[in-house]
C-alpha cells in the first residue's frame, strides 16, 4: 500500500491506494484538492465561486467543467429533498455567524434578515453555461468535499489502483477489487475514545455529519453549520451525529445532512422509498443509537 496526506478546506485528507497506482498520482491528488481548496471556498474572493456569486442575474455564464458538475449535481439533490438540502445558503450562513473559518466559539449579533429562494434559482445549458435566477449565493461546504473525495477516488480507479481509501476528514469513499474488507470505526460524540460501531465494507462511501464540531454562541444562542435549505434557519434535532454508508460519498455527504432534517416519524420512510440501499447510524442526545435496519442487510 502507498499513503498520501494534506490539509486542505480546513480538513485533514489522507489516500492509501494499492502498489498498482500510477506513478504521479501523489502529486495528481495534491493538484486536485488544492484546486477545489482554493476555487470552491466561499472565504475567498479571487476565485471561480465569488465570480458566480458576484455575476449578475440572468445572464449566461461559462463554467469550469468540475464546477459546472458539482453544482449540478447538488441542484439536483435540491430538487430531490425538496429545497431541505441547498447550495444557496451562504448569506444565511453568514447570518448565522459562520463568516469566517474555524475555529472560533463566539460571535456578534446579526441584524434582521430575510431568506427567500427562488423555484427555479440556476438553469443549466450544454457547454458548461449556467444563468442564475436568484439573489441568494452558492456555498458548496459539504457536497464539495463529497465530491472531492470521490472525484479523486475515480481517478485513481482508473489509474490502477485495485484497491483504495479516500479520506477527507471522516468523509471516505473506499474500494477493493475483493481482495480487501475496509473496517471503518464511527466515533462516539460523547467519548473521544470511543466507538459506536464498526463498518465492514468493500465499496462504498461513508459520511458523518455533527452539530458539535462546527458549532458557537451568538446572541446568547447555541448555532452550528446545519442549516434548512427553505428557511435558511439551523436545523433543530434531536440528534448530534449522523453516519451514512451509501454508494458514494457525495449521496453519503448529502444523506447524512437529510438525517437531521426530516423527523423521526417520516426519515425511516423517506429513506426506503428514495435511498433504500443508504444504512444510517444516529447518535441522539441522550446517547441512544438510531439505525434504520441491521448492519449485516446494509453491507
Amino acid at each position: 500500500m502507498q499513503h498520501y496526506a494534506g490539509r486542505f478546506m480546513n480538513t485533514d485528507f489522507s489516500v492509501t491506494v494499492t502498489d498498482g497506482a500510477a506513478s504521479g498520482w501523489k502529486e495528481q491528488m495534491q493538484r486536485w484538492f488544492a484546486y477545489v481548496d482554493q476555487e470552491w471556498s466561499r472565504f475567498r474572493e479571487d476565485n471561480e465561486l465569488n465570480r458566480l456569486n458576484q455575476a449578475p442575474e440572468g445572464v449566461e455564464i461559462g463554467l469550469p467543467p468540475p464546477l459546472y458538475d458539482v453544482l449540478k449535481m447538488a441542484e439536483g439533490y435540491r430538487k430531490l429533498t425538496e429545497g431541505r438540502f441547498s447550495p444557496f445558503l451562504k448569506r444565511a450562513m453568514e447570518h448565522q455567524g459562520y463568516n469566517r473559518p474555524f475555529p472560533f466559539s463566539h460571535v456578534a449579533d446579526a441584524p434582521p434578515f430575510t431568506f427567500q429562494l427562488e423555484e427555479h434559482p440556476i438553469r443549466f445549458y450544454e457547454g458548461n453555461l449556467v444563468e442564475k435566477h436568484t439573489s441568494e449565493q452558492l456555498d458548496l461546504g459539504g457536497i464539495a468535499k463529497g465530491y472531492a473525495v470521490q472525484s479523486a477516488a475515480e481517478w485513481l480507479k482508473r489509474h490502477g489502483a485495485a484497491c483504495g481509501m479516500v479520506d477527507g476528514g471522516g468523509d471516505m469513499t473506499l474500494w477493493s477489487d475483493g481482495s480487501k474488507e475496509w473496517n471503518i470505526g464511527i466515533a462516539d460524540p460523547w467519548n473521544e475514545a470511543g466507538t459506536v460501531e464498526v463498518l465492514s465494507m468493500k465499496n462504498k462511501a461513508v459520511a458523518t455529519s455533527s452539530r458539535l464540531y462546527r458549532s458557537w454562541m451568538q446572541g446568547g444562542q447555541k448555532k452550528h453549520h446545519l442549516l434548512d435549505g427553505r428557511t435558511g434557519q439551523v436545523i433543530e434535532s434531536g440528534i448530534v451525529q449522523s453516519t451514512v454508508m451509501a454508494r458514494d460519498c457525495v449521496e453519503a455527504e448529502v444523506c447524512a445532512k437529510m438525517c437531521f432534517l426530516l423527523g423521526s416519524g417520516e426519515r425511516e420512510v423517506w429513506f426506503a422509498e428514495r435511498f433504500p440501499d443508504v444504512y444510517y447510524v444516529l447518535v441522539m442526545e441522550d446517547g441512544t443509537v438510531v439505525r434504520n435496519r441491521s448492519k449485516e442487510s446494509a453491507s
